[in-house]
């Protein structure tokens, strides 16, 4: 080994000129340590087990420091009756581990002069979800070309609780008669999987005619469904359709944000 090169009195003075400078090595490293600032969430450092700057580890999830905003992939508008509009925008949360109790959104409608209505409203959205975004029977001045849609506000929270999940049993339309004046009808009945019985299930109704335009769009609320129960929804338009239809699609959403929506058991 390396010390057999050396006779015993040279290991004895090697020995003795190792240990001061373990001792400097080891007191340049204490005050090294005192003098170096403590590590923070808010240093601009990898450090502490982060897995990017100030993100990750002991700190925030990186995707609450940075969350991706919500994908808007379109909006759309159909007639609810004279100059008033279903509209309706089609958006997703992308973020793996973010959701959000409260999103706050507006629909503007538009002709050729400008803006004829518009309508502010608030929703909440789960990790990953892709949602409809309904306001039904929007008023407006005149005929309306176009319909956009934005997020004004939203507030992020770290949270991968996944939505109740209800089984879509049955979807049908017809046409009735009111007043002499014809109406189209779409009913539909889900059934509640979930072990728990919910105070408020909101679902939304979307149809659309063969060519995938918007024909209407409604949210439906229904109380008190217990777990194992099944809930049946109406929704009416007055007039018929501007075509013949070709999907309806029936969305039931359970807003778990919301303490009060679980009927708790005495």
């Amino acid at each position: 080994g390396v010390f057999g090169m050396f006779s015993w009195r040279g290991r004895r003075q090697l020995i003795a000129l190792s240990i001061p400078l373990f001792l400097i090595s080891g007191i340049i490293f204490w005050f090294g340590a005192r003098l170096l600032p403590q590590a923070t969430c808010f240093d601009n450092r990898r450090n502490q087990g982060e897995t990017s700057v100030d993100c990750g580890g002991p700190c925030r999830a990186c995707e609450l420091k940075s969350p991706a905003p919500l994908s808007i992939f379109w909006a759309r508008a159909g007639m609810a009756g004279p100059n008033a509009y279903d509209s309706i925008a089609l958006v997703e949360n992308p973020n793996q581990s973010l959701s959000s109790a409260k999103v706050e959104y507006e629909f503007i409608l538009l002709d050729e002069l400008g803006i004829i209505g518009r309508r502010t409203g608030e929703t909440y959205i789960y990790s990953q979800e892709r949602l409809y975004v309904i306001e039904p029977n929007i008023e407006t001045s005149r005929e309306a070309l176009r319909v956009e849609f934005r997020v004004t506000h939203i507030e992020w929270q770290l949270n991968q609780e996944r939505p109740p999940v209800f089984i879509v049993e049955r979807r049908e339309h017809s046409v009735v008669q009111a007043d002499g004046l014809k109406q189209i009808m779409v009913e539909a009945q889900f059934f509640n999987v979930n072990p728990l019985d919910f105070r408020e299930v909101e679902t939304s109704v979307v149809v659309f005619d063969t060519d995938g335009n918007l024909i209407g769009a409604n949210r439906i609320l229904t109380e008190n469904l217990s777990a194992g129960s099944r809930g049946v929804i109406k929704s009416i338009w007055p007039g018929a359709f501007g075509g013949v239809v070709g999907k309806i699609e029936v969305i039931p959403r359970v807003n778990l944000f919301d303490s009060d929506v679980i009927i708790r058991p005495r």
